[in-house]
């Protein structure tokens, strides 16, 4: 959710103006449509309710018709909006109390609800036409589907349970196109809140987007969840993917970026055979970036300016005071005292929670991920908490999803794979290149974890899958039998990130508490910045021979280099994107 286009740890606008922008755009291809008399239909594929802090304010707000998301809905005239994975973080009533408030019909092929909810698997919508049959109106039936990503069930297990069931998405979508297409629909139009093309975690589903658009009866796709762009060159290379003209598989798609950053504007031109049926004849293909040129639309800042000056008031909250400035400007080349600050956090909790128990005997550790690191949301996606007051907003940055922590009984072997898929964000180095980048641009900062509590070393020229060079607890070398206890939370331990999808049985203790809420009790205790593990930094780099590599981070981060001294940084230029580029020796 990005309403007003605002950076809510930083506290700063962002490069556009959030849903009250795109509106804008959207009252102007509403336009262009008008006057060459084509049929428009607005869609929205998913994760609308969830994200940034503003999602949280709404999400405890009454749900009425004075709801902002509920009105924005009905404001913009939304035709359909399908339902996103992470619509579901703050549980299942909440997307099901906002659907219930609107007209706008809420998709979700492949949930099934266990008891009656204002949610449709599908929905066909009569479009007049401008031309006529006979001198008659005609009128097109466009069917539209909606399907989650098939790992939703594990990802949102917590909310899922007893009140329903996500199916696979193939399955559902081919029994779904049956459905619509016997019901009269002409065109189907697939709101598939899936990647493209991803390599899939061990033992996960195949379905992505790319596989959904060659199921037969679909005409269109428009997809999501990656954060990608389509057309655009982020998926360049991708077989059966046109990544200029935007198509999977030879359909028309799009891939509209993430945090309202683009619309997508797919206009398709269609032919009606002799015998009744239709079929795309052309079509083209568009994102329109939502810039800070686009104006807001007065209308939907007016109905999100209240929450969002809520949210803000909130977040100004000081809730703590760090000694040192706080950052994660290095999170992918060394461990940071960001990532310290969460490992005590869910350390504390657990330990409490295991004491006189026989997990409480085990070796306590605690894995915490490279959250807020730039990436696709740019050079100001990082964290930096000045010496000084602690934040609310600042929280939202360590921990910006409503994720509960828990503890994990693993042995060593788990504790490697876990590792070793976590290191895969790197790209495997050529120790004669230059200004080779140190990880893959196309993999989320996020699915880097570092596990506190053990010691190991890292060689990214080794092939993916083989980097951990040492592995240690206590300065032994961990065994693939040997028992720990790991401090997690529940999206990691439901597979969230691509990693292990682990068992109930593997859950030794569930704490029912966010990691927020953690992070915010530890910070008011006295001296919680000091030796929060142990003085010896967990991972380091080893490689076999001398290696450089390109580390892109935020401008902001050039006082801080003699923190990485051992890397030998050297500030090499501002790249196009904003991006400090550093040049790391390891």
């Amino acid at each position: 959710m990005q309403f007003l286009g605002h950076n809510y740890v930083r506290d700063k606008p962002l490069r556009h103006h959030g849903l009250a922008g795109l509106a804008t755009l959207i009252a102007e291809a509403r336009a262009e449509a008008a006057a060459d008399g084509s049929t428009c239909l607005l869609l929205d594929n998913g994760d609308l309710i969830q994200g940034a802090a503003i999602g949280d304010t709404c999400a405890r707000l009454p749900v009425t018709a004075r709801h902002p998301v509920v009105r924005c809905l009905e404001e913009m005239n939304y035709d359909a909006i399908g339902l996103g994975n992470h619509d579901l973080d703050h549980g299942l009533d909440y997307p099901i109390a906002i659907a219930a408030q609107t007209k706008v019909p809420v998709i979700a092929t492949n949930l099934e609800l266990f008891r009656q909810g204002p949610f449709v698997r599908e929905v066909i919508l009569p479009c007049l036409l401008s031309v006529t049959d006979h001198g008659l109106p005609q009128t097109l039936q466009i069917g539209v589907l909606s399907v989650l990503p098939d790992r939703t069930a594990q990802w949102n297990k917590a909310s899922l349970a007893g009140t329903g069931q996500v199916h696979p998405p193939r399955r559902a979508l081919e029994q779904a196109v049956t459905r619509v297409r016997g019901k009269g629909a002409d065109i189907v139009i697939l709101l598939a809140h899936l990647g493209v093309g991803d390599i899939k975690p061990k033992n996960a589903l195949a379905d992505d987007a790319l596989d959904l658009a060659r199921v037969e009866g679909v005409d269109a796709i428009i997809a999501g969840h990656t954060h990608r762009r389509l057309p655009g060159f982020d998926h360049a290379g991708m077989r059966d993917v046109d990544e200029v003209r935007g198509t999977l598989a030879c359909r028309p798609a799009a891939m509209p970026g993430f945090d309202a950053s683009d619309l997508a504007v797919l206009d398709l031109h269609l032919r009606c055979l002799p015998d009744g049926k239709w079929r795309i004849e052309q079509f083209e293909n568009e994102l329109r970036p939502n810039s800070a040129n686009v104006l807001p639309d007065p209308a939907i800042a007016e109905i999100c300016a209240p929450a969002h000056t809520r949210t803000r008031n909130e977040l100004e909250t000081e809730i703590g005071h760090t000694p040192v400035p706080l950052h994660n400007f290095f999170s992918l080349a060394a461990p940071t005292n960001t990532t310290i600050l969460l490992a005590r956090a869910k350390a504390q909790v657990v330990r409490a929670a295991l004491q006189g128990t026989p997990e409480g005997n085990l070796p306590l550790l605690a894995a915490t991920a490279a959250h807020t690191a730039g990436g696709r949301a740019g050079p100001d996606h990082f964290l930096h908490i000045p010496k000084g007051p602690v934040m609310r907003r600042h929280l939202t940055g360590l921990s910006p999803f409503a994720n509960e922590i828990c503890a994990l009984h693993l042995t060593g072997v788990e504790l490697r794979e876990w590792l070793e898929h976590s290191l895969s964000v790197y790209h495997r180095l050529d120790p004669k290149a230059d200004k080779q980048s140190l990880i893959c641009e196309d993999r989320p900062t996020f699915e880097f974890d570092t596990i506190f509590g053990l010691t190991y070393s890292v060689d990214p020229t080794r092939m993916d899958g083989h980097r951990l060079t040492s592995l240690k607890y206590a300065n032994t070398t961990v065994t693939d039998r040997q028992d720990f206890i790991l401090a997690t939370n529940l999206f990691r331990a439901s597979g969230g990130g691509g990693g292990q999808h682990f068992q109930d049985s593997a859950i030794v203790h569930h704490a029912k508490m966010l990691v927020s809420d953690a992070l915010e009790d530890l910070l008011k205790q006295p001296h919680q910045t000091e030796t929060p593990f142990a003085d010896t930094a967990p991972w380091q780099f080893d490689v076999p021979q001398e290696t450089r590599a390109v580390l892109r981070t935020s401008p902001e981060a050039l006082p801080y280099l003699n923190e990485i001294a051992c890397l030998a940084p050297r500030f090499l230029n501002i790249d196009a994107e904003g991006f400090a580029a550093i040049q790391l020796t390891l």
